[in-house]
């Protein structure tokens, strides 16, 4: 029987066995996520007792972010030493490290200050949007930029933009003379086929006479790009396709068959979510792939033998306060920087030349 005595009396955790039941309750309470995996799940069950398991609590990054927040008024991320140091093989992969510029824009981080740019206000006028800063407006941004740095901006070029329709650079790039086709996934007729290719139209950038002349619309998933036409464009582009096909893999994938596409020396220019916490824990859900900087160093060793390399990589990830804030899923302050449970992402550009 408990007795109102029993009732105060603090509890002793020290010596206690570590039960499922504890360990679920400390994700959620000092974590705010459950396990990651099974493995993560068991090497908290295997601790000696709740003492130890709650000091191993205090070491994720997800504590830290939370204590970090009592302390500013809001979540913080600092940059991690894996994005300052060189590539293990620079010979595949150049590397630069200071603060990404859309005025020099090679492979890189969205950072706050590309914000402030000249070229960013010309470009998102020039698209016909509401200047802003969020990822979506950075990566049509810093496409654009990468393409007119590039001279591909122009009457006669041909270009292909992989699951069009999400954004306005098709239109931007007709009105310039820029031949365009868009592809998407399975359309059922023409009818279809149609709708999907208007969804490229933006009136704000683009006559539709300079449109219906120059944008057209291929069926085919993002997942069998080997199926183009080889050899046929000066360069294609992408946004966030990568971080929507369930795995590493198949991003991976995507982004060495988008080269297909091209002519020698084409190039291709792609966004995708990056990690900005880990070099080796990440998401790879349905929805939600966020790709690491190994993972872009293993691709840049795969593509060396076939003469294909990854413009120069930038891992600056920004030194301005917006750059250590971040935004959960649920709230805070709208910026270029999100948590997805453990792990706090932005968008990448990467930029690769096809071999000549």
């Amino acid at each position: 029987m408990t007795t109102p005595e029993d009732e105060s009396r603090p509890m002793q955790a020290t010596g206690r066995s570590v039960t499922a039941e504890a360990v679920e309750w400390g994700f959620r309470l000092l974590a705010g996520r459950d396990a990651l995996t099974r493995a993560e799940f068991a090497s908290f069950k295997a601790m000696p007792d709740l003492d130890a398991m709650r000091r191993a609590f205090t070491n994720l990054p997800e504590f830290h972010g939370f204590f970090t927040t009592v302390l500013t008024g809001y979540p913080a991320y600092t940059a991690p030493l894996f994005l300052l140091r060189p590539p293990a093989a620079p010979e595949d992969l150049p590397w630069r490290f200071e603060p990404p510029t859309l005025d020099r824009p090679v492979s890189q981080l969205c950072t706050a200050a590309q914000f402030d740019e000249p070229a960013f206000r010309e470009i998102i006028q020039a698209l016909g949007l509401r200047t802003g800063r969020t990822r979506a407006l950075w990566e049509q941004a810093w496409i654009v930029s990468v393409l007119a740095t590039d001279g591909l901006i122009a009457p006669g070029k041909s270009g292909v933009g992989f699951d069009a329709g999400r954004d306005r650079i098709a239109s931007l790039l007709a009105a310039r003379g820029v031949s365009v086709l868009g592809t998407g996934g399975t359309v059922a007729d023409d009818k279809e086929a149609e709708a999907r290719r208007l969804q490229m139209f933006h009136p704000e950038a683009v006559h539709i006479e300079d449109f219906d002349r120059l944008v057209s619309f291929l069926e085919l998933d993002a997942r069998h790009l080997r199926r183009m036409p080889p050899a046929s464009h000066d360069f294609c582009w992408s946004i966030g396709v990568p971080s929507r096909l369930g795995s590493i893999e198949a991003a991976l994938d995507f982004l060495e068959a988008s080269l297909v596409a091209l002519k020698p020396g084409g190039l291709a220019v792609h966004t995708f979510g990056f990690n900005l916490t880990s070099d080796s824990a990440t998401w790879e859900l349905p929805d939600l792939v966020l790709l690491r900087r190994r993972d872009i160093e293993a691709l840049a060793e795969k593509l060396a033998p076939a003469g294909h390399r990854i413009v120069t990589l930038n891992t600056h990830p920004g030194s301005d306060l917006a750059d250590e804030t971040v935004k959960t899923e649920a709230h805070g302050p709208i910026g270029h920087r999100q948590r997805h449970g453990f792990a706090v992402a932005t968008s990448f550009g990467l930029a690769i030349r096809k071999a000549a």
